[in-house]
């Protein structure tokens, strides 16, 4: 029942393809479960939390994430026996191996709405409360909201990136919530702005400097969660990751400060940078004449 609601807030299709990476879960052992416990859905546990064999266990206490350095899948052990907040808890939790592959490979979650105009997604960046929900709400009909809280962007073919909506999951946790999220669709990354509350609407743009420090300072909003459970070596690893995979993304996605009023039409800031952007990306493309004397 927990898995079946967990592939239903995320909108998950089954999959028959075999091969890829897996997240697999189970019911959580103990360290006397041995051999095929409860019918085989009790992962036969390999040790304590730390390395062993191999093995390295990052332990949320009632979810525990099995790594080993020589299998591409990785093992979930849930225990959600203490009632549905803690079954909530868990799903949130359970992403951290999908944000830490997507990393890998040179992608980032952010704290960040994402919302789809003409086909193009654009993040709206900030932190809890301070304005992303209520600026998916205030968008016009021409504008489609896909999630206002965190997003997954990853890093395809010649690093040009798309982003994933992700479930807001407090929606879940602090209300009987039926809302689902479509983690399967994706769209191409246009550019991203970084909220402020403001007397009046505004664009500005940012240089990639400043656009990685915010980019990176979006993502660790994200993973800092994750970061508990980590030791001290795999966490600066971590940081590291996610700080040069914010310097690649600021050098190919546009970022801007939006400044947002209480009544103003904010989204027209951003369609005003969104036409700059791409005049700019015509000029980049254009080729350019020779003129043989």
């Amino acid at each position: 029942m927990w898995l079946d609601h967990l592939a239903a807030i995320m909108e998950l299709d089954e999959c028959a393809r075999a091969g890829e990476p897996k997240v697999v879960f189970s019911m959580m052992g103990r360290p006397d479960d041995v051999g095929d416990s409860a019918g085989g859905r009790v992962f036969h546990w390999p040790g304590a939390r730390g390395r062993n064999n191999g093995w390295y266990c990052y332990d949320h206490k009632t979810l525990r994430i099995w790594c080993h350095a020589n299998m591409p899948d990785v093992v979930c052990e849930v225990n959600n026996d203490a009632g549905d907040v803690i079954g909530i808890i868990n799903m949130w939790n359970s992403l951290q191996p999908i944000y830490q592959r997507s990393t890998n490979l040179g992608g980032l979650p952010f704290h960040a709405a994402l919302v789809e105009l003409d086909g193009r997604g654009i993040l709206l960046a900030a932190p809890g409360d301070t304005g992303k929900s209520t600026c998916c709400r205030r968008l016009p009909d021409y504008w489609r909201a896909l999630c206002d809280d965190e997003t997954l962007v990853v890093s395809g073919k010649e690093k040009r990136y798309r982003a994933h909506p992700f479930p807001t999951w407090s929606d879940h946790l602090y209300g009987s919530s039926e809302k689902t999220w479509n983690v399967q669709y994706s769209v191409p990354v246009a550019a991203m702005f970084f909220l402020e509350q403001a007397e009046a609407d505004e664009a500005v743009p940012v240089g990639q400097g400043e656009a990685a420090v915010l980019m990176s300072d979006s993502a660790s909003q994200i993973c800092q969660r994750f970061w508990r459970r980590m030791d001290i070596k795999d966490e600066r690893s971590f940081r590291v990751e996610i700080f040069h995979n914010a310097c690649e993304m600021a050098k190919r996605i546009p970022a801007f400060r939006l400044r947002v009023s209480l009544h103003g039409r904010f989204w027209e800031e951003i369609e005003k940078a969104l036409e700059r952007v791409c005049l700019v990306d015509m000029r980049i493309s254009m080729p350019t004449s020779v003129v043989f004397r």
